[in-house]
């Protein structure tokens, strides 16, 4: 079913499912997202049945949280410390610098 999963009229919902799928083949996780996906789908069983297609893409859309944590356990896992290390710093000094130039475009505009 979500080898190929077929247009149903909710291009929303098509492109979250194959996008989901792409990066959980991606990256090796993908035993471990249909085993999410398939335990979500069952606590969410009446809300799926009541709602239909706009829970099934909310339901997509919140377990995206867990396949990003999963990709990034995977990807963690393969780094040594002093390169996990590296690596939030480095996500630390960019979001500081973004910080920055929008404070300094804020100051500009007054």
């Amino acid at each position: 079913m979500i080898d190929k999963p077929t247009r149903i009229g909710n291009s929303e919902l098509y492109n979250v499912r194959v996008l989901n799928m792409s990066v959980a083949r991606s990256y090796g996780v993908e035993k471990e997202y249909m085993q999410c996906l398939t335990d979500t789908r069952e606590l969410n069983k009446e809300e799926l049945e009541k709602n239909g297609e706009k829970a099934e893409l909310n339901l997509y859309q919140s377990i995206k949280y867990n396949l990003n944590l999963m990709v990034l356990e995977k990807i963690l896992a393969t780094k040594t410390k002093e390169e996990v290390k590296n690596i939030f710093n480095s996500y630390l000094n960019r979001e500081k610098n973004k910080s920055i130039k929008l404070e300094q475009n804020n100051g500009k505009k007054k």
